[in-house]
């Protein structure tokens, strides 16, 4: 009677921390383990990258610097000539720019935790965007979309890098990506499109209604990318292509705020960034801040 009891209590103790875990699991183990992605393993965190367009790597900051960027954004908000970005579905969302002198010390930590993988996939990287991304309650999903179009040829490579400013679970809307969407460009899109009869989304003006039908939603489905959340916990970091298909889901809970940079390698701006760095900040090389 007692064994039976024992293992009552630990199996149940055992479904509520697969509860808890899963809520911060954004990636379906089945088709792709983000703890598996060491930074003491630069050449697997690069294949892996390159497979998928987005990892998240955990605990890459500390709760402490999580905080002292949580103060640097309120110190900002409280402003009168705040400056923000042009992000689609701005409805209770906002792009808060920030200011380079005050996150670079950030911005260092992160690069000298994965300096191989940035250096490695953006030559003499430059910072393009240095931002906060905000989204409160009541926010609608942005509509499926990519950040940016390589149309020449010369376009340097554009990623983009998020940490997580408070637990962030998949009622708190956070990166939805279509894995593997970022392949797309490696084929001849136009082809891609003409061939299933797919018009490509014009994403320009303000779009709220990502809850719509979407072309894009329906090429990733038909080429089978799985979908999933980047649900993480404070102070882990997110990465994702410029080409991957993604959109910030919809908010149902409370402020989710993530501090974000994006490197540009060698080659010309690419169009449909925000490149977000405020007036009169030039563009710096990352490994020289």
């Amino acid at each position: 009677m007692l064994i039976a009891l024992s293992i009552s209590i630990l199996l149940i103790f055992l479904l509520l921390y697969l509860i808890f875990y899963k809520q911060f699991d954004g990636f379906n183990n089945n088709y792709y383990k983000w703890n598996n992605c060491k930074t003491n393993n630069p050449e697997k965190l690069k294949r892996t990258f390159n497979n998928y367009g987005c990892i998240i790597i955990p605990n890459l900051l500390s709760i402490d610097d999580c905080n002292k960027l949580l103060k640097i954004i309120k110190k900002e908000e409280r402003k009168k000539n705040t400056q923000t970005g042009n992000i689609n579905s701005n409805y209770k969302r906002k792009d808060l720019l920030l200011p380079l002198d005050d996150t670079k010390e950030f911005i260092k930590k992160i690069y000298n935790n994965i300096k191989i993988f940035c250096d490695d996939l953006h030559p003499d990287g430059k910072i393009v965007e240095n931002s906060c991304l905000i989204s409160y309650p009541g926010s609608y999903p942005q509509i499926w979309h990519a950040d940016t179009k390589y149309q020449f040829g010369k376009e340097g490579n554009l990623t983009s890098f998020g940490i997580a400013l408070d637990d962030i679970d998949s009622s708190m809307g956070p990166l939805e990506v279509f894995l593997e969407s970022n392949k797309i460009y490696k084929t001849d899109r136009e082809e891609l499109y003409k061939k299933n009869k797919i018009k490509e989304q014009n994403l320009t003006g303000d779009y709220d209604d990502g809850l719509k039908y979407q072309e894009n939603e329906k090429i990733c489905k038909i080429l089978n990318f799985k979908k999933e959340n980047c649900a993480c916990k404070k102070g882990s970091l997110v990465i994702w292509s410029s080409k991957i298909i993604h959109r910030g889901g919809g908010n149902n809970k409370k402020k989710r705020p993530v501090f974000y940079f994006s490197l540009l390698g060698k080659g010309k701006l690419p169009y449909g960034a925000t490149y977000s760095l405020k007036k009169r900040e030039k563009l710096q090389i990352i490994k020289n801040i």
